[in-house]
């Protein structure tokens, strides 16, 4: 029989904690997908329905490099984070050596007219963002990240 002292004990599984943040990411991707498929799908079908073949595809008119790259590095990210945070574990350098290069890739491929200045930024961005992330849940909110 548990006892009021017992609600109030918290016990960490180390072994597994490092995959919270990670599995929150992927099921609040997938519930916006979701929605956006419900939301928007029916009118996508309709639109397309009635339409000859060069209309289908010239109605898919979105930035094809940017969404597959995107589609591309979202999963090697959260694949890499684990193996990558195995070198130190439970520090959390998985996720900041993986959000350091994730940052960057995405910077580089949506910002249009990359010069040295915006490559500057962007990498600043790459490492400050995450670094502040990593303190936030390792430090202060005492999370274990991969």
């Amino acid at each position: 029989m548990t006892s009021i002292s017992d609600l109030f004990k918290v016990q960490i599984d180390f072994e597994r904690s490092h995959l919270l943040f990670p599995t929150m990411i992927e099921w609040l991707l997938a519930a916006m997908a979701l929605a956006i498929v419900v939301t928007h799908g029916p009118k996508w079908l309709a639109q397309l329905r009635g339409a000859s073949i060069g209309a289908r595809i010239k109605a898919w008119e979105v930035d094809k490099r940017r969404l597959f790259g995107c589609l591309a590095l979202t999963p090697v990210y959260f694949a890499a984070m684990e193996p990558v945070g195995s070198i130190y574990p439970n520090t959390g350098v998985g996720f900041l050596i993986t959000s350091y290069a994730y940052g960057f890739a995405l910077s580089w491929l949506f910002v249009r007219d990359n010069d040295r200045r915006k490559t500057l930024l962007m990498a600043l961005n790459a490492l400050i963002t995450p670094t502040i992330v990593w303190f936030l849940f390792a430090h202060v909110f005492r999370i274990t990240l991969p």
